[in-house]
């Protein structure tokens, strides 16, 4: 038998043809043909036996072999598990409770001075879900989950984090530090008095520099540069740019009203690129009004971040500008083929007013100009001042439907932008982006979502109004060829009363300037008045509004729309207005269902609380004292809570 298990397959299927052979020659030869029939049998049972008993052994050996890689792998696998420096864990799918673990494991938790139990499943599961590193004790673990197999496998990452963490210290930051109105506090004193002010400044930021450990250049007296890494960048915004805060108040103490405004930015290896960043983030933080920070990585997905803002935008002398401005947008004009001037959804009378203007100054520049609305967000008085334009014949071909505006745009066609600078705000976003050029002339603070195409901007929130604005464009540019007409002015003048209500809020020298010369062009009171009436009704809602407040925080108002009310946006911004009249109240919120189904809050302020930034928060934005926002997919209930959730932290950070 131990013979026969040798042959091999081959070999036996080679016996087999032999015997065949010889049975043919034993037919041939035998002598009789009954005995070689017999032998012939006796071979073939003999040959049958063999090959079924080599194929059985052959079955065995088989057999033998796989069991014994089997066992072999079993014992490698299992000495593996015990001896790699990967945790596996098998667990319960029901009740989450360990059912086995690798040693890794056990040294992992015992390392940690427990053992580990259903709450770490727990905690291991969570993160999985999370993305997120998993502690325990010193250590960083990546939790990888099969889910059909119920394993977890713990992947030791401390030396990738604390590498990680190396790798993104190191990278460069460069920061634009400008000293805000340091030519208004240094114009109409002497010599030795400027030297004071300019060693303060060197001093203080000098101070700041060494505090940190960063490299700080001066570039001239009211222009600094600095350098570092992120790890000292992350200990600066862990302060929360405290630096703001300290030379505001340093200043204070002195006399000086200055401020800073810095932009940062931070990445790999392009300099010139972060360096234009970090310019680019320096001049967004004067726009919306100094005294803060703007931080963006030099990435085209990364958005701003912002510090600080919190003072109320000091007015800067900007004649010069606004006459550059002015001719800037001359020029243009002039290379345009016509120009269409379009304001924020639901359009108000200050959106009105200065597209108005700009209407009148593109006239100047002998060019074809029109007012867009939208009559489906058409409020009461734009929609009268609109049909008091409709009755001039100066006036009836200027001021058109948005339909109309897309069948006359031309491919070089202008817009302009006006009491807005979002791209998400604007009147029509379909219409926005037909246009190549665009130019934006606002007085909110400006955010990220900035139209990349602009070929020019004007934005000083220090300002009381985009009507405002606009005039002063408009008289550097009056060659009296063109005056504007009654109408024309008495909507201008509409929107900066609306703005300034009646001249009592953000007013200046230059507010008084422009409301001057609109007087000058006809401006006509009874007319504004009758422009800007309050209907009945309305009157009514807003009462309301109000009626339904409560103060929810010290000097601060919040009134709700009633349940399954709703309201436009006029309305919701005069009950604003009103708790803001009243004794006591620093800041007022109305919170309610607009007419379109989503959320509306108008907030005001006084007395340097700063509303913008709240709303900047919830999705929104505006000006300092004056802001506002719409939240969809949450009821008013919910909004609420979270407005109060963000005026409690608020009040934790002071």
């Amino acid at each position: 038998m131990n013979f026969v298990r040798r042959f091999s397959p081959l070999t036996i299927v080679i016996i087999m043809i032999l015997v065949q052979v010889i049975e043919s020659l034993v037919l041939i030869f035998s002598d009789t043909r009954r005995s070689g029939l017999i032998y012939l049998l006796i071979l073939n049972v003999v040959i049958t036996l063999i090959l079924l008993s080599q194929t059985r052994n052959y079955q065995l050996r088989r057999q033998d072999f796989i069991r014994k890689i089997n066992d072999e792998a079993e014992n490698s696998l299992n000495a593996t598990l015990d001896n790699m420096p990967i945790g596996v864990i098998r667990f319960n799918n029901q009740s989450l409770e360990p059912e086995w673990f690798n040693p890794f494991v056990d040294m992992v938790f015992k390392g940690n001075d427990k053992i580990i139990n259903r709450d770490d499943i727990k905690l291991i599961l969570k993160n999985v879900n999370d993305d997120q590193y998993i502690n325990i004790g010193s250590q960083k673990y990546v939790a990888e989950l099969d889910s059909e197999k119920s394993l977890i496998y713990l992947i030791d990452a401390t030396k990738e984090v604390a590498f990680k963490s190396e790798f993104n210290d190191s990278r460069a930051v460069i920061g634009s530090i400008s000293v805000d109105n340091y030519d208004d506090a240094t114009d109409l004193i002497t010599d030795s008095e400027r030297t004071a002010i300019n060693n303060f400044i060197s001093t203080f930021l000098e101070s700041f520099a060494g505090k940190y450990g960063i490299y700080i250049r001066r570039i001239n007296s009211s222009r600094h540069y600095f350098f570092c890494d992120y790890r000292i960048l992350e200990k600066i915004i862990n302060d929360k740019f405290s630096v703001l805060n300290d030379f505001r108040k340093s200043s204070a103490e002195k006399n000086i009203p200055l401020t800073l405004s810095i932009g940062v930015s931070y990445g790999w290896n392009d300099f010139p690129a972060i360096g234009k960043v970090a310019m680019n983030n320096l001049e967004l933080a004067q726009v919306r009004g100094g005294d803060q920070v703007v931080l963006r990585e030099n990435t085209e997905q990364a958005r701003p971040v912002y510090f600080g803002g919190n003072s109320e935008s000091r007015t800067q002398k900007s004649r010069t500008r606004a006459r550059a401005i002015s001719t800037a947008l001359r020029t243009i004009i002039a290379e345009s083929d016509d120009v269409f001037i379009v304001g924020h959804k639901y359009t108000d009378m200050d959106a009105l007013g200065a597209g108005v203007a700009m209407k009148a100054f593109a006239n100047m520049c002998g060019k074809e100009a029109f007012v867009v609305y939208d009559p489906e967000q058409l409020l009461p008085d734009v929609g009268r001042a609109i049909d008091k334009m409709n009755e001039s014949s100066d006036g009836f071909t200027h001021i058109i439907r948005l339909e109309t505006a897309k069948n006359l745009k031309k491919t070089n066609s202008l817009l302009i932008m006006v009491d807005h600078s979002k791209t998400g705000q604007t009147l029509n976003f379909d219409f926005y982006n037909s246009f190549e050029k665009v130019v934006v002339i606002d007085h909110h603070r400006r955010d990220d979502d900035f139209p990349e195409q602009a070929l020019l901007s004007y934005i000083e929130s220090s300002a009381s109004s985009a009507s405002e604005l606009t005039v002063e464009i408009l008289q550097f540019h009056d060659n009296n060829r063109r005056k504007m007409s009654t109408i024309e002015a008495s909507i201008v003048l509409a929107g900066i009363e609306m703005d300034t209500k009646n001249f009592t809020k953000a007013t200046t020298e230059r507010t008084f300037e422009a409301a001057a010369y609109l007087r000058s062009r006809g401006a006509d009171n009874d007319l504004i008045k009758m422009i800007m009436a309050t209907d009945f009704e309305k009157y009514k809602k807003v009462n309301e509004i109000v009626l339904n407040s409560k103060v929810i925080l010290p000097h601060i108002a919040l009134g709700l729309g009633i349940e399954h009310q709703k309201y436009d946006n006029i309305t919701t911004a005069k009950a604003a207005d009103t708790m803001l009249e009243m004794a006591g109240i620093t800041a007022s919120f109305a919170v309610t269902q607009h007419i379109n189904g989503f959320i509306s809050i108008s907030a005001r302020s006084r007395n340097g609380f700063n509303v913008q930034t709240l709303m900047e928060k919830m999705g929104g934005g505006g000006h300092f004292n004056n802001a506002a926002t719409q939240i969809y997919e949450k009821n008013i209930e919910e909004v609420k809570k979270d407005l109060i959730e963000l005026l409690k932290e608020r009040e934790n950070e002071k």
